[in-house]
């Protein structure tokens, strides 16, 4: 197996532990934390944003970790981290006590969303990048598939056994993960662990970069922690619905994500990602307008294949500035967008505290999404 593919399924499984269980599979729980008396709304909204505070966090310690551990030694304690926290999750001991692992685990995620990708596009072989990067995003919406799964099933037992059936689900994921980072040689890790970040140039792609991950950060918090719980308790239908979308969440993001790789290699990186941006903005908007089954399906499908769009972006990223400057600048990406989702995160739990419409929180999503489309469509090429 060719290195670069075998690194790409690693980033897959690394993703899918972080991403698609440490962060997504919280979405479909809310509705039953709810129920069951673990947190009221406002907690369960106040705890999704603990995750994004965490991921903060984790983006900050990244370059230590790195030069202490290197990239793959980081990686390895992100995943035993998340591992941690899903396992911790299962004791039903309040507000603060799953607020704190949901940082955990975002700390974790803010870890590997940097030299997950950092790893994969340095190895991906030229007319690969797409295909490499969609691999390794196919493990967020694999991850979102499981949960969307098993958490509906396990939740007619406990929400504790809901939990607990994510964690063994991540522990598989993590031996796949710790088999595919093998492949980095020990030399490579020494080299990577000793050369420090290259300082990041302040030119119009970087900050249009920044600008753009950060409105899609923005843009992505309503269907995060928002959806199955308005398509529950917002639209009155059963816990098993809300997993069936979650279901159709995780199958956009597998199939969405592949798809919107081969289509970046075909087209452009230019051109596929301010569309991404556009659909994505679209599938947001449109089920507090239209309350159709067929427009659900469609939006969860559609904001499900949203690691498309965060692989073409990691893409783009790559070919704007470059292999060397890539993980700084990607840092640089999650550092600022992190820091205003976790801000923004709040404004959406005041907006819908204060107006209890979901109608609001979406619509304010998609427009954030929009205006990404239009930024990603200034970037330009230029010398690196």
């Amino acid at each position: 197996m060719p290195i670069w593919l075998r690194l790409s399924i690693a980033g897959a499984a690394t993703l899918l532990v972080g991403m698609g269980l440490g962060r997504f599979s919280y979405s479909p729980l809310i509705p039953a934390l709810i129920e069951q008396g673990w947190l009221t709304a406002t907690e369960a909204g106040t705890a999704g944003v603990g995750n994004f505070v965490g991921y903060l966090i984790g983006a900050f310690a990244a370059p230590s970790l790195r030069r202490v551990f290197g990239e793959v030694g980081a990686l390895r304690l992100s995943l035993l981290a998340t591992l941690i926290a899903l396992v911790s999750s299962t004791l039903p001991w309040g507000f603060l006590w799953i607020t704190f692992w949901r940082a955990v685990a975002g700390a974790a995620v803010g870890v590997i969303m940097i030299y997950a990708l950092s790893i994969t596009t340095r190895f991906a072989p030229r007319g690969k990048l797409g295909l490499a990067t969609s691999i390794t995003y196919t493990g967020v919406g694999l991850g979102i598939l499981l949960a969307g799964t098993a958490v509906p099933l396990l939740l007619q037992f406990s929400v504790s056994l809901a939990w607990f059936g994510i964690s063994i689900t991540g522990f598989l994921a993590t031996l796949v993960a710790f088999w595919g980072l093998r492949a980095v040689s020990r030399t490579n890790e020494r080299k990577e662990q000793e050369t420090a970040h290259p300082s990041i140039a302040w030119s119009w792609n970087a900050i249009a970069i920044i600008t753009a991950r950060t409105l899609f950060s923005l843009g992505l918090i309503p269907h995060t922690i928002y959806w199955v719980d308005y398509l529950v308790r917002g639209l009155g239908n059963s816990n098993s619905f809300g997993g069936l979308h979650w279901t159709l969440f995780g199958i956009g993001a597998i199939c969405g994500t592949y798809l919107w790789g081969r289509l970046a290699d075909r087209i452009g990186f230019h051109i596929a990602l301010p569309l991404a941006f556009t659909i994505v903005a679209s599938g947001i908007a449109l089920p507090v307008l239209i309350h159709e089954n067929w427009v659900l399906i469609i939006s969860s499908l559609i904001v499900g294949a949203q690691p498309g769009l965060t692989a073409i972006l990691s893409g783009r990223v790559h070919q704007l500035m470059g292999k060397d400057k890539m993980p700084i600048v990607w840092r640089a990406a999650a550092l600022v967008s992190t820091t205003i989702q976790a801000a923004g995160g709040f404004l959406y739990v005041l907006i819908f505290a204060s107006t209890s419409s979901y109608i609001p929180v979406f619509l304010t999503g998609a427009a954030f999404m929009g205006t990404g489309a239009i930024i990603a469509w200034a970037m330009r090429e230029e010398n690196h």
